[in-house]
């Protein structure tokens, strides 16, 4: 008994921890699946919100301009998606004109590293070319079954268009509604809320919404910092579409952890294959300097951006990581942005300011 009075508050604030992160955890889990296309409605509508309040003013009754920024929105997605259609088929049409130039010159760089990887593999000892032999067996089993699970998510994608059907028919009509009745389903929330939470509602929306916000363009700014240290590198490199091989490779460093490398390693190792040496080793620089200008970056300006320390965003991600995979990486810093706007508005009390 005298160690439940002792500690008995920091009992407490573990216990409201463990609930609180179970019940994200959980949430994000199990109930996301479920409730996609309504959390996707919500953002959209969210989205929708500054269009739909100018309509209103021009004496726009809020139903008939919720269905009228709806159809904005689907219009654009449906132009970005047509445009991108029509670029890829463009770009294809461009790939059929010079594949025969492509394939011959990509035959004789293959041929020349044959030719000298049989040479090589011909002076290795017998031990070395049998495990050689061994394990590119496994690897032919492997590519195999790659290839059976990448057509049998194929299959799995096709036979699963009708639900993707319903999932965005569900999604539209659930934006409509959210939109059109946003002040009753706030209202109607706000009052289930505890009467000590409703004072503070207002600004824990704002805040939390300034903060994420900031988190993503925290996301925007280093994605900028690597698209400037990419196209120096490529300049100097005398690499040609400079500018827009480092506009690709700074979209690929919003992917979490695998980051520039989706484009920098298969390039690299390209150049290491076909001989060209000094370009592969200045990638390499580039590569290597960018990912160590991120890490002494990342977690300070996400830090700065959202009112967290770099030490708690990291873990953040780390921990984000562990329990979600990649997309963790996002989320972990979404939830401690969440809980620590609720402890400043002071819904919650897990530590001491």
């Amino acid at each position: 008994m005298e160690f439940w009075d002792k500690y008995k508050g920091a009992i407490k604030k573990v216990s409201l921890i463990i609930v609180i992160f179970s019940f994200i955890y959980f949430s994000i889990k199990y109930l996301l699946p479920f409730f996609a296309p309504f959390v996707i409605a919500l953002l959209v509508s969210y989205i929708n919100e500054p269009v739909i309040k100018l309509l209103e003013k021009i004496k726009i009754p809020r139903k008939v301009a919720a269905c009228i920024s709806l159809l904005f929105t689907m219009s654009v997605l449906v132009l970005l998606i047509t445009l991108g259609i029509i670029k890829i088929y463009n770009e294809l049409i461009a790939l059929q004109d010079n594949i025969n130039t492509y394939s011959q010159d990509i035959s004789h760089k293959l041929n020349k590293m044959l030719s000298k990887f049989t040479s090589f593999y011909n002076t290795l000892p017998v031990e070395i070319t049998n495990t050689i032999t061994k394990n590119l067996s496994t690897l032919s089993e492997k590519i195999t079954t790659l290839i059976t699970a990448v057509i049998q998510y194929t299959i799995n994608t096709v036979s699963s268009i009708p639900r993707v059907t319903i999932f965005t028919i569900v999604t539209i009509l659930g934006t409509y509604f959210i939109s059109s009745d946003r002040k009753a389903i706030s209202s109607f929330f706000y009052r289930q809320l505890p009467f000590s939470w409703r004072k503070r509602i207002a600004g824990l929306k704002k805040d939390t919404i300034k903060a994420l916000v900031g988190y993503f363009r925290a996301i925007l700014i280093l994605m900028g910092f690597t698209f400037l240290e990419v196209s120096v590198g490529l300049f100097l490199l005398d690499v040609k579409y400079a500018f827009l091989l480092a506009l690709i490779v700074a979209l690929s460093d919003a992917v979490p952890i695998v980051g520039t490398g989706v484009v920098m390693l298969p390039w690299i190792l390209w150049n290491v294959f076909t001989d060209n040496m000094p370009l592969a080793f200045g990638l390499a620089i580039i590569y290597i300097l960018g990912i160590l200008i991120r890490q002494i970056m990342e977690p300070k300006i996400i830090g700065s951006q959202i009112g967290l320390h770099p030490l708690v965003t990291l873990l953040a991600m780390y921990i984000g990581l562990r329990f979600f995979g990649i997309l963790g990486m996002f989320i972990g810093p979404v939830s401690i942005i969440i809980v620590k706007n609720l402890q400043d508005a002071g819904a919650l009390r897990l530590w001491n300011d």
